[in-house]
């Protein structure tokens, strides 16, 4: 006799989801969040980018900006994407679970949100 171990899921049941419209809203609410925290590893890539432009001679930034060398930025950079993709995954995970939306919607619709505050907010200043 094969006795289930107690708390073992059962093969009847099935794991409650939020309705589609609260996928959505989840999904956006919690896209533009991270995408707020997602802003500080972009500007510091996009500071690289320009830091590296300046010591290939291809653009000119405040050599104060670069006294403590180049290897900072790249430093800074790889600390601030571990950091935010240690927070990011685990949460939409587990709030992909919890909705009826699929893995390929909510992760492109999740992508371009944390990508869309940047946008709109820093990215036309260091354009300047």
């Amino acid at each position: 006799m094969d006795a289930a171990a107690v708390g073992a899921p059962s093969s009847r049941a099935r794991r409650r989801t939020l309705p589609l419209p609260l996928g959505w809203a989840l999904c956006l609410a919690l896209g533009v969040g991270l995408g707020w925290l997602c802003r500080f590893p972009l500007v510091w890539t996009c500071l690289t980018g320009r830091a590296v432009a300046w010591k290939a001679g291809w653009a000119s930034i405040d050599p104060t900006l670069v006294d403590d060398g180049i290897y900072l930025f790249f430093v800074m950079i790889a600390g601030l994407w571990m950091l935010f993709l240690l927070i990011a995954a685990p949460l939409n995970a587990l709030a992909r679970r919890a909705t009826s939306l699929s893995g390929r919607q909510w992760w492109w619709t999740s992508a371009m949100l944390w990508v869309t505050p940047f946008a709109v907010l820093d990215l036309p200043g260091l354009l300047r």
